[in-house]
């Protein structure tokens, strides 16, 4: 439906110039009506909606429901954006009409759809066929998505689930356009035995609840979970204890619009989200790929978040993910904000830039207790890259174990073209570049860097190189506070210590300081002095700050990097 609105709007600017760039006698004038669309869907909740119009004459707006509001009900002739609000529905499904009329015999309708207010809770098993009110009258996973209203929880079995439903606007014919499209505001949750009946509690890593791309013929998902549904106050599309696997982005070329973005074939073969407010909660997102299969190729195997997209991530895993042809492994976000808690982003590949993760543009990511761990790719940014004013903060993380074959470096953060990273309590280790840089490069234009009681050491470089480096002189503000750069111990002044570190014997084999003489035990920062600097942030950064990756307190301890105890 919506592509075929994007149509008529092209038709209604094509055809501007011969409504008003033609000048005829009054016998000969004919009265023009254009509108973009005849069909609007609207959730429970109020919000506003709009759509376009085009006219040779003035235009007024009717409705015969109450519950239909518009900004302004008469207009001038021209093009015009007509707004209107629908406003909150407690009831069953409900309808109404929209009519633009410039006279009496030239009148446009508008069916408005607007869903139920009330709020349905379904449950789902594999091949079930019931109403979905109960375990014992379970529904198919795609008609509980399809029956549900924003707020609707929607409770899983254990049980492989493949997408049945083509994506909408997408090509019915081709098995790569199926998908498990979530549109509205509600709640999945997996976990549940394949068994379960009334009173059973979720238990995700005992009962496998999978969602898988892979289609009987042979053919994969573009993607197996497309989120597209509106950003409204209080509302979030949110998904827990489901593993995501064995999609295929390929295809980039190819687009569909979805609440007024583009969503491309081609990127995120797990999950792509797009213009949605999204909580993943113990989500696994692994062994899906990016490929040249068919089309240009795809971009980011595992998640991929863009369109102003708002991202919480707690207990996830975008693992083992592989980009066999282009940029992007693990996870991309895209113009979007993304807060990544007690996660793993480790084992992924690109052909390319970007194996682990990617910030690019413009974008936000705040990791807290996580890591970044064995990625591997073929040009910038390993294990983090942030690219084209975008931001970072790494707190309580462990980037470890990153490989890049290009000599271009970052192998285990990179920083390209005016970005900013605030990296807090975390470990930059054993990453490995041919090129500068092993722990943390910055190439492109000004970067801001700063260490604050982290350890960035141990890591493998051209030997010219540092495990901090940067491709100009002029790379941007440098600021170390209670932190080891290589060798190097910095106070909480930023001056140097005589004391140095020594990563082969200073490290245990989880990378937790050790040793007598060792300045990453005696002179980080305790949880109180790691407080107030959260509070200089804005916004202030989270109490996680005063813990270490594993969630110890940091209260009356000095010690340096994501460990702590």
């Amino acid at each position: 439906m919506e592509s075929r609105n994007v149509l008529k709007f092209f038709t209604l600017m094509l055809l501007a110039t011969i409504f008003f760039g033609c000048k005829k006698s009054d016998e000969q004038f004919e009265k023009k009506l254009l509108v973009n669309t005849d069909y609007i869907e609207v959730a429970s909740k109020s919000n506003s909606y709009s759509f376009e119009i085009l006219s040779n004459q003035d235009i007024s707006l009717a409705t015969d429901v109450d519950w239909i509001v518009f900004d302004t009900a008469a207009l001038a002739k021209g093009k015009h954006t007509i707004r209107f609000t629908a406003q909150k529905n407690e009831d069953e499904e409900r309808s109404g009409t929209i009519s633009v009329k410039i006279s009496d015999e030239l009148t446009k309708d508008i069916l408005v759809i607007q869903e139920a207010g009330l709020v349905n809770i379904f449950y789902v098993k594999n091949g079930a066929t019931g109403n979905g009110r109960s375990w014992d009258q379970a529904t198919d996973l795609v008609t509980a998505i399809t029956n549900s209203t924003s707020g609707s929880i929607i409770h899983i079995a254990a049980g492989t689930y493949i997408p049945s439903k083509t994506i909408t606007n997408g090509e019915s014919a081709n098995a790569g356009d199926k998908t498990f499209e979530i549109n509205k505001n509600i709640s999945l949750i997996g976990g549940y035995p394949a068994n379960a009946t009334d009173g059973t509690v979720a238990n995700p890593q005992l009962y496998k609840t999978i969602f898988s791309g892979k289609q009987a013929d042979g053919s994969e998902s573009f993607h197996v979970v497309t989120i597209s549904a509106p950003i409204a106050t209080g509302e979030k599309v949110s998904i827990e204890g489901i593993i995501v696997k064995e999609g295929n982005a390929t295809d980039r070329g190819i687009n569909i619009t979805l609440n007024g973005n583009q969503f491309s074939r081609g990127m995120g073969g797990g999950m792509l989200i797009g213009g949605s407010t999204v909580l993943l909660k113990d989500v696994d997102i692994i062994e899906n790929v990016a490929s040249a299969k068919s089309g240009i190729a795809g971009l980011c195997a595992g998640l991929y978040v863009f369109g102003n997209a708002n991202l919480e991530m707690q207990s996830c895993k975008v693992n083992n993910n592989s980009n066999t042809a282009n940029n992007g492994g693990g996870l991309w976000v895209y113009g979007s904000k993304a807060y990544i808690y007690n996660s793993q982003v480790n084992n992924n590949y690109a052909k390319g830039t970007a194996g682990g993760v990617h910030s690019y543009p413009n974008a936000e990511v705040y990791m807290y207790n996580s890591e970044v761990k064995g990625n591997n790719n073929t040009s910038f940014g390993a294990g983090v890259y942030a690219r084209e004013n975008s931001k970072i903060f790494l707190i309580n993380c462990l980037i470890t174990n990153n490989v890049t074959t290009s000599a271009n470096g970052g192998a285990g953060v990179m920083l390209y073209d005016n970005c900013v990273a605030n990296i807090i309590s975390s470990t930059i280790s054993k990453n490995i570049t041919p090129g500068p840089g092993g722990g943390i490069f910055r190439r492109q234009n000004s970067n801001s860097l700063t260490l604050i009681n982290s350890i960035v050491s141990g890591n493998s470089q051209a030997g010219s190189s540092t495990d901090v480096d940067s491709y100009v002189v002029a790379a941007g503000p440098l600021v170390t506070t209670s932190s080891v750069l290589g060798s190097k111990a910095y106070n909480s002044s930023g001056s140097e210590l005589t004391t140095t570190f020594n990563p082969s014997t200073m490290f245990d084999t989880s990378y937790r300081p050790i040793g007598n003489n060792n300045p990453a035990l005696q002179s980080g920062l305790n949880a109180s002095q790691l407080d107030l600097i959260s509070q200089s942030y804005n916004p202030v950064l989270s109490g996680e700050i005063l813990k270490d990756i594993n969630g110890v307190s940091r209260e009356g301890k000095t010690i340096m990097g994501a460990l702590a105890n």
